[in-house]
């Protein structure tokens, strides 16, 4: 029985992706988890919607949103309440700009450190047996 090869020839490269997590002492932590979460609050207007986007429970999403107010200075989610569509969210000048700083931090990282996750990158593959 032939075994099914790890790449296809028409498949793309394997890519690698920084991601990072800061631990700020005694507040908590702010990672790809929590600013894709403020990504899709903003894309649709709710807590409910975006948490729905993620398959994450509208209780886990909301947990979530009242950390990062509470973390913050200035709340990064704005709430409201009433109309026809019964209230919604979303980001404030802070949480964009959350959002803006942690994508620049990541983006620089990566910039940074090119030559070593294509370094690392190479080491994963695997040659043709």
């Amino acid at each position: 029985m032939k075994r099914a090869s790890h790449a296809s020839h028409n498949a793309k490269p394997p890519a690698i992706e920084l991601r990072i997590r800061l631990d700020v002492a005694g507040v908590g932590q702010i990672g790809p988890g929590k600013i894709e979460l403020l990504r899709q609050i903003r894309e649709h207007q709710s807590i409910a919607a975006a948490a729905r986007a993620m398959d994450m429970s509208y209780r886990r999403a909301w947990l979530l949103v009242q950390d990062l107010n509470e973390v913050f200075s200035r709340p990064v989610v704005a709430k409201w309440l009433g109309g026809k569509s019964r209230g919604g969210a979303t980001l404030t000048r802070a949480g964009e700009k959350l959002v803006r700083s942690y994508d620049m931090l990541v983006q620089q990282a990566a910039d940074a450190n090119r030559v070593l996750l294509k370094d690392i990158l190479r080491s994963t593959q695997r040659s043709p047996r």
